[in-house]
């Protein structure tokens, strides 16, 4: 617990005095470095590692973006609440982060994370300044390989939604998101499965765990190294 809270002490001296020193920039330069990988990520996975990181041929490609912001002298970063309509959505209903799968007119990972993220929650490309990449996940439950990128827009977002993907926006404080207290683990009834001791963080009071939460467990990690 001592650990748990200097961890967070640290990254609150890094949120609240190095936001007026450009974090930004030291950010960027850190996810183009080496990244913890599965170090980080194992903190907030509900299985074992080969399943998250063992990536089958047939595996399809997809983006995820993970848009912050400033907000007054601390960062908040952009979570969507998947629209749970598509019975053969396997993650409808889940909180993730706008993203898709490729397509045939893509150029790369950071296209496709580029044109949903417009696609889904209305923000366009030349809004935002791409920091870089975190590492890529398997999504074994649907086959997906995920790639995410970090961007940066310098104001809050005016969001356009595409209702038939997103349900809602959440906007969620950095500093508040990874207090200690917001760190739980809980069993979770997934359509006829129920998970055991599933960690999550608690974003208000929607419950962030999987993939998701284990690439902003890796985006904490990396802002804690800062």
């Amino acid at each position: 617990m001592t650990y748990i809270v200097l961890q967070m002490s640290i990254f609150a001296s890094v949120i609240y005095t190095q936001m007026h020193k450009n974090i930004i920039p030291s950010l960027k330069e850190k996810l183009n470095l080496p990244l913890p990988g599965w170090a980080a990520q194992k903190f907030m996975s509900p299985v074992s590692k080969e399943k998250y990181t063992t990536v089958p041929d047939h595996a399809r490609q997809a983006g995820v973006l993970i848009v912050l912001y400033p907000d007054d002298n601390d960062l908040s970063i952009v979570y969507i609440k998947r629209a749970n309509n598509n019975p053969n959505d396997k993650h409808g209903g889940q909180i993730s982060f706008p993203g898709g799968k490729r397509e045939p007119t893509d150029t790369s990972l950071l296209d496709t994370a580029l044109r949903e993220c417009h696609e889904e929650i209305g923000i366009a490309k030349n809004h935002l300044t791409v920091l870089g990449p975190l590492s890529p996940i398997n999504v074994y439950v649907s086959n997906f390989y995920v790639q995410p990128y970090v961007a940066f827009t310098d104001e809050k977002p005016q969001y356009i939604l595409q209702e038939s993907e997103v349900d809602q926006v959440i906007e969620k404080n950095m500093a508040e998101l990874f207090l200690p207290e917001n760190k739980k683990m809980k069993d979770l009834k997934i359509r006829n499965t129920t998970l055991h001791n599933i960690p999550y963080y608690a974003l208000d009071h929607h419950t962030l765990w999987g993939a998701t939460a284990m690439i902003t467990s890796e985006l904490e990690q990396v802002i804690l190294s800062l």
